[in-house]
């Protein structure tokens, strides 16, 4: 069996341990198909990153970096079969959600030609659930994406690493909560390059002046912000002194309160389950 995964960066934990369930040992992480260097030299850095969680205590499996078209030449002649296919998209990639949205349909349908199912590593991320569903089935394989108990697409990586109920709840507790997450923190360390990338993710398409506007975010956010949410999915989490420093510089400069929650990649993972039930019931 092939399974595709897109997904933006900050879900690598969550797909590690998808990608370990599967228990494939075969792993193609993609490259964009352009001759620019800039944009090569950018797609290799997140898939570094990407890398860095994916091989982590996984010493026995093999991955490689080659385009969709290479993938594809690769798994036929070498009759591979079974592999997992990922295409990992930078971080900010939900500064422009029609964009973002465009992007994976286009990689949906690449990968359709030779996967058995897309599993995605996105919520909303900006867009409409409408927009979305769309696109899940005008693919040609079965698609699944992070869900909540009622069937309703979450709305972020929050929502996917703490269920939509309990990041729901948290927000009603104190409406100014600001979350973090690990592989957030390890990439985007400065409190203000988190704040404003966190701005665009609520802004979204519909408000891109707002996003911008940075002395008028950081009055928002020391108005109205009241704590820091730390998300760990394990006790090392926790105690990872990198994670907490940068945790404890963001919630100095704005003031905040810092509250721990356990995540988990249990939603991911139950997407996966469904991609291989919706193939197999195919």
């Amino acid at each position: 069996m092939h399974i595709g995964i897109i997904t933006c960066e900050i879900l690598r934990r969550e797909i590690k341990e998808a990608v370990e369930k599967t228990g494939v040992d075969e792993i193609f992480l993609v490259l964009p198909e352009t001759s620019n260097p800039a944009i090569n030299a950018l797609s290799r850095r997140v898939n570094k990153r990407f890398l860095s969680e994916l091989a982590k205590d996984n010493v026995n499996i093999k991955i490689k970096e080659k385009t969709i078209e290479k993938v594809e030449k690769e798994i036929r002649e070498s009759g591979i079969g079974n592999s997992v296919i990922i295409e990992v998209m930078e971080l900010r990639m939900h500064d422009c959600p029609n964009k973002l949205l465009a992007e994976i349909e286009e990689g949906i349908k690449k990968m359709s030609a030779f996967v058995d199912c897309v599993l995605l590593g996105y919520g909303l991320c900006g867009s409409t659930a409408s927009k979305i569903e769309r696109v899940i089935r005008k693919a040609k394989v079965p698609v699944a994406i992070p869900r909540g108990r009622k069937g309703e697409i979450l709305n972020n990586c929050i929502e996917i690493a703490l269920g939509g109920e309990r990041a729901q709840e948290l927000l009603r507790e104190e409406p100014g909560t600001f979350f973090m997450t690990p592989a957030g923190a390890s990439i985007i360390k400065e409190p203000q390059v988190i704040l404003e990338s966190a701005i665009n993710i609520m802004a979204g398409g519909m408000n891109r002046s707002a996003a911008v506007d940075t002395p008028r975010i950081i009055k928002l956010m020391r108005n109205h912000y009241r704590r820091v949410v730390k998300i760990c999915h394990s006790e090392a989490d926790e105690r990872d002194e990198k994670y907490t420093e940068t945790v404890e510089n963001f919630a100095k400069e704005f003031g905040l309160e810092i509250q721990i929650e356990y995540g988990a990649s249990k939603i991911m993972l139950e997407a996966l389950e469904k991609t291989k039930f919706i193939f197999s019931s195919k």
